[in-house]
């Protein structure tokens, strides 16, 4: 059984209590998916009640430290900052259509390097959690990336904030020819905490700012697999894009997907 150290029983605290609110509003929106009212009002409510926790849980407790959202873009997220990056409701869409695939996460950054994780899906009562050196853990039990070493035994999870970029639709295409799926599940944040747990064996995000990465990647890199920016080099906190996966097969993912990425030769 794994020690937590007192800055993620921090994190755990906050997001187990944004997720207990989100569970009941829910609840809620589960049974406006049958009737007639939007979901989208009561979404919102809910999100900003999640912010406004996450933020005055991680201002007590570390008044030096600014608060970012997951998937903004922001002059803060820079070589020298040293802050929280928090998502109450990673998967929006996924939670405002009664689907049950999200997570409130929270990631302490520092020099644009996560320290420290945590990733709650409360649906599934999922507590994952990584700190820097320490290891992955789910539920406080060990996590580690799949051993797969064959591309076509690979199941790929994907996100994109829009599905209309022709890049997109000829990348899935292009993968699930090779590998035995894709799936897009809704959240980045869940789709490597799987990525970390073995579930999948790689992630790629085209569109993925360096804040949405921030608490999956620690989490993959503590499971001993990789997680860099879409060039395979670059580190998923600089510029757009993540490509995880386990070691294996980390760069023949991100060859497959340069390779959809770069104009035919003579164009």
């Amino acid at each position: 059984m794994a020690i937590r150290s007192a800055e993620i029983n921090v994190m755990v605290t906050c997001a187990t209590k944004v997720a207990r609110a989100l569970t009941r509003d829910f609840g809620e929106i589960e049974q406006l998916q049958t009737s007639r009212a939007g979901s989208a009002e009561f979404t919102e409510r809910a999100f900003n009640y999640g912010t406004s926790v996450l933020k005055e849980i991680l201002a007590k407790a570390r008044p030096d430290r600014d608060v970012l959202l997951a998937g903004v873009t922001n002059p803060l997220l820079d070589k020298t900052s040293e802050l929280w990056i928090a998502n109450p409701i990673c998967g929006r869409a996924n939670f405002s259509h009664g689907i049950r695939h999200f997570a409130v996460t929270v990631a302490h950054v520092r020099e644009q390097e996560t320290l420290a994780t945590v990733i709650y899906d409360s649906v599934h009562d999922d507590l994952y959690w990584a700190e820097k050196g320490i290891g992955a853990y789910r539920n406080d039990r060990r996590i580690r990336v799949s051993e797969r070493r064959r591309v076509e035994d690979m199941m790929i999870g994907n996100y994109e904030v829009t599905d209309n970029d022709p890049c997109v639709h000829q990348a899935r295409s292009t993968l699930a020819q090779h590998t035995d799926g894709v799936r897009v599940l809704g959240s980045i944040a869940l789709d490597l905490a799987y990525v970390a747990a073995g579930c999948l064996d790689g992630f790629w995000s085209l569109s993925a700012v360096p804040s949405d990465c921030a608490s999956g990647t620690l989490l993959v890199q503590e499971a001993g697999g990789f997680a860099s920016g879409m060039s395979g080099t670059s580190k998923p906190t600089e510029g757009t894009g993540i490509l995880a996966a386990n070691g294996r097969l980390h760069a023949t993912l991100g060859a497959l997907l340069r390779q959809v990425q770069s104009p035919p030769s003579g164009r």
